[in-house]
């Protein structure tokens, strides 16, 4: 198996060494970069072929997704796993259908983390989904404003905050 490339990218540097020595422990990384802001992840992202991104969700300067959304649609093809403090099955789910490789809470075990990267550098999906298939059927799709809607509610925002943000009437939230 070759090598990889890594990018961590948390807003924390704490976390970030702590998986930078968590990848560097697998044996599995060519090297192992980490930034906090999402000008010097663009920056790493257009000067290195990055195998795997681990990405959280929530950062300081923007959103997980959205930055997943836009280094996607400028060519990035790498693999991502998310990892974040969000428990709630929707973050799991919106990496999911957002087209990320995995998702592990930082709640969990490093372990988990660590199984986690060992499967998506070997071309699997990591994802633990805590609902059934028979809840997941009844439950519609969002829409892409739905979802940013419910993560800036999940966030304890208010509707008029929530208005503000996405430049839409407190009626419409």
């Amino acid at each position: 198996m070759n090598k990889l490339n890594y990018l961590i990218f948390d807003d924390h540097p704490l976390v970030c060494i702590a998986i930078k020595s968590l990848v560097e422990s697998l044996g599995t990384a060519n090297d192992v970069l980490t930034v906090t802001n999402s000008k010097d992840a663009l920056k790493i992202l257009k000067e290195q072929q990055i195998g795997l991104l681990i990405l959280d969700v929530n950062l300081a300067d923007c959103d997980g997704y959205d930055f997943y959304k836009r280094i996607k649609s400028h060519g990035f093809a790498g693999k991502v796993i998310f990892f974040s403090a969000e428990t709630s099955h929707m973050y799991s789910q919106m990496a999911f259908r957002s087209g990320a490789d995995g998702y592990v809470c930082k709640s969990e075990n490093h372990e988990i983390l660590k199984d986690a990267i060992e499967a998506v550098s070997k071309g699997y999906s990591f994802f633990k989904f805590k609902q059934s298939v028979e809840e997941h059927r009844n439950v519609p799709a969002l829409s892409s404003r739905e979802s940013a809607v419910m993560k800036l509610l999940l966030q304890g925002k208010t509707n008029r905050d929530i208005a503000d943000v996405l430049s839409i009437s407190d009626k419409t939230v």
